[in-house]
């Protein structure tokens, strides 16, 4: 297993650690990957960060192990991710491969240097898309570019994704963690709630017509005028201060 934690302050960070493969992960991780994700979302701490160490982001799946048991793990992982209902940010270095690209493309903030290496590898291995790659890319850069990358396995850079709306700041690496730190900041001063129901109105907002949306954006609205964090919102505004919200998910 080569999955790592840190929790610091209201994060969690995972990473994959093992320089010899450039951080590829291991049937047992995507397992505990998904057990961390679902405590981490059940927990007090607020931010997801997946983060690059070594370099790298991760060169996807060790290959070589039973790939049709190892399967429903990684399915399992992807899921959990999408479920999370707190903000989740990836940061990334070097390769990003696999399904280890398309994980990042499950974060809601993407931070990467401009040569991150993203590979939809599949292709050149007789393989096929995974970790919903082939849901979330089409969404975000749209169907042709999403054919071009995932049916060539063509790489691109940091900078491209950049060009393509895929990161929310392209940095150097050594600015990696204080551009999750100044984002995280700017997010503190936000209802927590409030963005995470956010997250969720995007989610189900794929999925649905126009007119659904219009009612769940009532309903949650509805919801959110009797909430404290409204109210101290507002107050906040009239008295010309910074708001302290909850910081929970009640609803």
């Amino acid at each position: 297993m080569v999955l790592e934690s840190k929790n610091e302050g209201n994060v969690l960070t995972l990473s994959f650690n093992d320089a010899k493969t450039k951080n590829s992960i291991s049937a047992n991780d995507w397992v505990e990957f998904r057990k961390q994700v679902k405590e981490f979302d059940e927990s007090d701490l607020k931010y997801l960060i997946l983060s690059q160490v070594n370099g790298n982001f991760s060169s996807g799946a060790q290959l070589g192990e039973n790939l049709n048991a190892l399967m429903d793990d990684v399915t399992d992982a992807a899921q959990a991710l999408w479920d999370c209902r707190k903000p989740v940010i990836s940061l990334v270095d070097g390769i990003c491969a696999g399904a280890g690209a398309n994980m990042i493309l499950l974060s809601d903030f993407i931070i990467a240097t401009p040569t991150a290496r993203f590979i939809e590898v599949f292709a050149r291995r007789g393989l096929v898309v995974d970790f919903a790659g082939s849901w979330t890319l089409p969404r975000i850069i749209g169907v042709q570019k999403a054919k071009e990358l995932m049916m060539t396995s063509e790489e691109i850079t940091g900078e491209e994704m950049n060009r393509l709306n895929m990161l929310y700041k392209m940095v150097e690496q050594s600015n990696l963690q204080n551009e999750a730190s100044s984002l995280i900041d700017k997010l503190d001063k936000l209802s927590f709630i409030s963005i995470c129901m956010n997250k969720e109105q995007i989610k189900n907002g794929l999925n649905k017509t126009f007119s659904d949306s219009l009612e769940l954006e009532g309903i949650n609205q509805k919801s959110r005028f009797i909430h404290s964090d409204a109210a101290e919102g507002m107050m906040a505004f009239m008295d010309k201060r910074q708001p302290d919200y909850k910081n929970t998910l009640d609803a």
